[in-house]
């Protein structure tokens, strides 16, 4: 498999401490300070019926991520939906039970291991997934700022992110673009950014691009379903454009990997997108605790039934792929991580 890699014990448990105390820091604020006689009033008015169909949605969500994760890797492989889901769902489980959000390597991994694909392109594929969220984020914000009053710091860091990932779109074009046609030939030692431009080169073609875009924003619609729902629950009375706006300032806050869940972090940013439109902050907390485990509960049940069937170690997966991620040219293979493609 290549050269053994092993993280100094030191470093990783220093992270760890700075994430946990990161997110009790963010959790602490979020619950100070709050009517808690209130809170508890609020708890018993909420809708149960809107809680239940926001966690059904959640399922129905990653489900049309997985397809457009096959969409997007259409160019390379044609690939079962059923594979990629639990893929999928695998690697959010890995994201919810441990910090770092390692399940985006853990997945790439398996689909790979499963398929027979390269690790480096399907890694690529990962890459992709989350330039292309981002655009639809700005492009969505865009949108929703024409309906409601945002604050100008809000604005500025939405445009901020703009041209950041215009940038690095840019970039990713011309290394293709000069590979493509035989200007950039990168040393040995970079092998892994090689073959990842070569998934790159495979998926990048306008039809796939476009058709993956305009997936995605119909992705982060569906994905503020859930938040509306929640709104009904909570009685906010949000408009849907004010809710979507809570979802983007949600994920924009949590695209930094973090604690377990983006625990602290995702309560935190929800609290202070809320209290833009007027909602008190114990009303806000409540929507913030009812979000994580409408998001959360759904994903750990999945990804632990999952994880179990397919015979999966987080503690090995997450092992393997680190192995993977410093070898040169890492191309996992079922026999070396006793692992079997599900039928």
């Amino acid at each position: 498999m290549g050269p053994s890699f092993k993280r100094p014990k030191w470093r990783s448990a220093l992270t760890s401490v700075l994430l946990y105390a990161l997110s009790l820091g963010c959790l602490a604020w979020v619950f100070t300070d709050i009517n808690w006689h209130l809170l508890g009033q609020e708890l018993l008015r909420t809708g149960t019926s809107w809680l239940i169909a926001a966690a059904l949605l959640e399922f129905v969500s990653d489900t049309y991520h997985a397809w457009r994760w096959n969409l997007l890797l259409r160019p390379v492989s044609r690939l079962r939906l059923w594979r990629t889901l639990r893929a999928l769902y695998v690697g959010l489980f890995a994201s919810e039970v441990l910090p770092l959000r390692p399940g985006e390597l853990a997945r790439a991994y398996l689909l790979a291991n499963w398929n027979g694909i390269g690790f480096p392109v399907v890694v690529s594929s990962v890459a992709l997934e989350r330039l292309l969220d981002g655009f639809s984020l700005a492009v969505t914000f865009a949108a929703v700022a024409l309906f409601v009053s945002l604050p100008a710091y809000l604005i500025e860091g939405v445009r901020v992110l703009a041209v950041f990932l215009a940038a690095a779109a840019f970039l990713l074009v011309l290394l293709v673009w000069r590979m493509r046609s035989g200007k950039l030939r990168l040393p040995r030692r970079l092998g892994k950014l090689r073959h990842a431009l070569q998934g790159v080169r495979q998926m990048a073609n306008a039809r796939t691009l476009a058709v993956c875009a305009g997936a995605s924003v119909v992705q982060l619609a569906a994905q503020s379903l859930p938040y509306w729902l929640l709104n009904k629950s909570c009685r906010l009375d949000l408009s849907i454009w004010a809710v979507i706006a809570v979802l983007i300032v949600v994920r924009t806050a949590t695209i930094i990997p973090n604690a377990p869940g983006n625990a602290g972090v995702l309560q935190m940013a929800c609290v202070l997108a809320l209290g833009l439109f007027g909602v008190n902050k114990t009303r806000a907390a409540l929507f913030a605790a009812l979000l994580f485990l409408v998001i959360t509960v759904p994903l750990i049940i999945g990804g632990a039934i999952v994880t179990a069937f397919s015979g999966v170690s987080l503690r090995q997966l997450r092992r393997t792929t680190e192995e993977l991620a410093a070898t040169e040219s890492p191309s996992p293979q079922s026999e070396e991580a006793g692992l079997e493609a599900p039928e």
